[in-house]
């Protein structure tokens, strides 16, 4: 009989505050009770800070220290595909590898080669060999790794905008345009063909992929659908997907479970009172509510409200079959500490009406139910497919 084992994973994490030792603190039973956890590190430990010319919007860099609590709190592999992580360039980026690996936490997404980037991080449980991919269609220019130069794991998206005849009755110059994302057909080649070659070799394939757009909520781009879907389609056996400041729905593609958008966790932008002038502040609050401005009462977390509500996502596998999706909803307090919360309690119902919301808006065929397993003393939200 195969063995039964647990897959956890959450957003985004990047830590920047005095004590970084207590940003787990709530969530550790949950974390000890998985076999595999897994997290998204967004931005850089580094004690050496280096101008980046490309760098666009905040930079993410926090001292190499801070990232030493993570292999304690019990991480196991950390994605560092995204839009942050050579913020402090190619020795930055090294700095970030290294704390993490002497952790003996697995890096997949960056290195010093596209051909490191774009390899799996190998692990075993149980007898298994899981291989997780991680990949980023959001990052500037110079951040992607090349044949022999440093960077992330870069997946090419093509943005189409034009105003349709239809939704006028005519052209209407100067009307809202739609936007269509395409992958590039090459990357995506190399997308599948690196999951077919994972899966050839490993009984279970996890793809991590940083994607979407960041500051509206619900949303999901069209490139979003297609790199999930194919990754199912090759093989993959979870899709977890970030970089969104809000959750996203959970689809359950032929059997298995895309998380379009984890959210944050932990993670820390500090001091933006500090470095932006009141000017720059007001421009921020110009672009809406939804986007990153100092927010009262969470120093550390300058977005919107519902950028509070996150999740650990929880997929059950017996031996290499994916045997059910759910999450543990949470709510990220005004210590930016993430807390797991009891399902007939107020926060947590509100986190679950939001998934629900969410998942609605973004027409994916999925309801969630209040009977998933109990990890770590907390009961879990079940992800089904909604009936036709």
């Amino acid at each position: 009989m195969s063995a039964a084992w647990t897959l956890g994973a959450v957003g985004d994490v990047f830590l920047d505050r005095p004590r970084p030792q207590e940003a787990f603190t709530r969530s550790q039973p949950i974390f000890k009770a998985v076999d595999v956890l897994f997290g998204n590190c967004e931005g850089v430990f580094t004690d050496r800070r280096r101008s980046v010319p490309t760098a666009s919007g905040f930079r993410l860099i926090s001292r190499r220290s801070n990232a030493e609590p993570l292999g304690p709190a019990g991480f196991h592999v950390m994605s560092c595909a995204n839009n942050h992580t050579v913020d402090s360039g190619h020795e930055g980026l090294a700095d970030t590898l290294g704390v993490l690996q002497e952790q003996g936490i697995l890096t997949p997404g960056a290195g010093e080669t596209l051909a490191a980037a774009r390899s799996p991080a190998i692990l075993e449980r149980n007898g298994l060999k899981i291989a997780v991919l991680a990949y980023t269609s959001v990052y500037p220019a110079g951040y992607e790794a090349r044949d022999r130069t440093p960077g992330v794991a870069a997946m090419r998206v093509h943005a189409h905008y034009f105003v349709h005849p239809e939704a006028f009755g005519r052209v209407e110059p100067g009307a809202d345009p739609q936007i269509q994302t395409f992958p590039f057909p090459e990357d995506m080649r190399v997308f599948v063909a690196a999951i077919e070659a994972a899966k050839a070799s490993a009984d279970v394939v996890i793809v991590s992929f940083h994607w979407g757009k960041s500051t509206r909520p619900a949303l999901l781009m069209d490139y979003e659908r297609s790199f999930g879907h194919a990754a199912i389609e090759a093989g993959c056996d979870v899709v977890l997907g970030h970089h969104h400041h809000l959750l996203r729905g959970i689809e359950l593609y032929r059997g298995r479970p895309i998380f379009y958008g984890l959210g944050h966790f932990a993670f820390d932008m500090p001091g933006l009172e500090a470095v932006l002038s009141e000017a720059q502040i007001a421009k921020l609050k110009a672009f809406g509510d939804y986007a990153i401005y100092p927010r009262e009462g969470y120093p550390l977390l300058p977005f919107h409200p519902d950028a509070r509500m996150t999740m650990i996502a929880v997929c059950s596998f017996e031996g290499s079959g994916v045997t059910g999706a759910s999450f543990v909803p949470c709510l990220i307090d005004p210590d930016n500490v993430p807390v797991p919360l009891d399902l007939d309690g107020e926060a947590g119902r509100r986190v679950v009406d939001y998934m629900r919301t969410i998942t609605e808006q973004a027409e994916l065929p999925t309801r969630y139910t209040p009977d998933g397993p109990s990890v770590g003393g907390y009961r879990s939200v079940r992800a089904v497919s909604a009936p036709d």
